[in-house]
């Protein structure tokens, strides 16, 4: 999926941070579900364009890596609320329970901790310069 931007600041020959122009959400197709609407966020620069601020860029947001960030995201909080439910079920319903949810948020730490370490696999990369 390729997506313009306007990019705001050249953080290194590899890094730049980008904002979406509300022009651009018109047209995306994830309009709906995006959370960056007028957030600047990082783009690498693999192939090193020369970018200055204020250049429009396009983005390619590969559609297996989108996919899999949001079931990463999604499913690892999720089924930690079973594995620690099923594991503390001698405690009786209320502590499994809370043990229950307590899993959920140990997999949003683990989820956060994952993209942390892995942020650069995960970010769209600058595909082509448009002006």
């Amino acid at each position: 999926m390729y997506e313009q931007v306007i990019v705001k600041e050249v953080i290194s020959k590899d890094l730049v941070k980008v904002s979406c122009s509300t022009s651009a959400c018109t047209g995306c197709k994830s309009a709906a579900f995006c959370n960056t609407k007028g957030r600047e966020f990082e783009a690498t620069n693999d192939k090193r364009f020369p970018l200055e601020s204020g250049m429009v860029v396009s983005l390619y947001l590969p559609p297996a890596r989108t996919i899999a960030s949001t079931l990463i995201t999604l499913m690892v909080p999720l089924l930690g609320f079973p594995l620690f439910y099923f594991l503390s079920s001698s405690l009786g319903e209320k502590g499994a329970t809370l043990l229950g949810f307590l899993g959920v948020a140990v997999g949003f730490v683990l989820v956060a901790i994952y993209f942390r370490h892995q942020r650069r696999r995960y970010l769209p990369s600058v595909a082509s310069v448009i002006g």
